[in-house]
């Protein structure tokens, strides 16, 4: 390999990452309306040529940023379930073990860079406010086999439920979740200060047991 060859691969990875990170910050505070090629290439100290050569278009920027920031999460999300199907011999999980395994991961990166302001919160936050034809994308390539890999975990659980009632629950259980991420700074006012919303720890324990609770909850209810 011709090394004259390798600083500038460096360098062109280097730009990238850099692209990327200025991504997630405009996505992060404004949504991907608020994300443009030009903006994004300014921010970075970089040219719009830059920016076509990594990835061609704004969508396709914005999808490999949230891959970068959604991928280890939903890998862990697997290696859980995983870790938990092994501990129990391959038997059917609890309810609460498939959603320890779907929640902590999500938790713990939030956790983890909670006193940064980690964009993850805010970019868990745009799922309430992105275009619907956007949320579809961002479904179809993050969200859609993974969801099915805990839903059938579920059926396994429930063997004799009507999997209708599986999915409805399952969604208003993801639903929760997500608002429970988005919205956690209100604690503080709804609670008139009780409650401390840096207590994330605390959160993941009380969202696993709210969601695992109203699912089981859920699937009992005769419509």
């Amino acid at each position: 390999m011709d090394s004259t060859c390798m600083p500038k691969r460096a360098n062109g990875q280097k730009t990238k990452a850099r692209l990327l990170s200025t991504t997630e910050k405009l996505f992060a505070s404004h949504g991907f309306a608020g994300v443009t090629m030009r903006g994004v290439a300014t921010m970075a100290q970089t040219n719009i040529a830059s920016v076509n050569y990594h990835f061609g278009t704004k969508e396709a920027m914005v999808l490999e940023m949230l891959k970068s920031k959604i991928g280890p999460i939903n890998k862990k999300r697997k290696e859980r379930l995983a870790e938990a199907k092994h501990n129990s011999c391959n038997n059917p999980l609890p309810t609460s073990e498939i959603f320890r395994a779907l929640i902590l991961p999500v938790g713990e990166e939030v956790q983890k860079h909670f006193s940064n302001q980690s964009n993850i919160v805010n970019i868990i936050s745009r799922s309430f406010t992105e275009p619907a034809s956007f949320l579809e994308k961002i479904h179809k390539h993050f969200f859609g086999e993974l969801s099915q890999i805990f839903i059938d975990e579920l059926k396994l659980t429930y063997p004799d439920a009507n999997e209708d009632d599986i999915y409805w629950n399952f969604h208003f259980a993801i639903a929760s979740m997500l608002g429970a991420f988005a919205q956690h700074r209100r604690i503080k006012d709804l609670t008139q200060g009780r409650c401390n919303e840096n207590a994330i720890s605390e959160m993941i324990k009380r969202l696993i047991k709210f969601v695992s609770s109203g699912f089981e909850a859920g699937m009992n209810i005769k419509l």
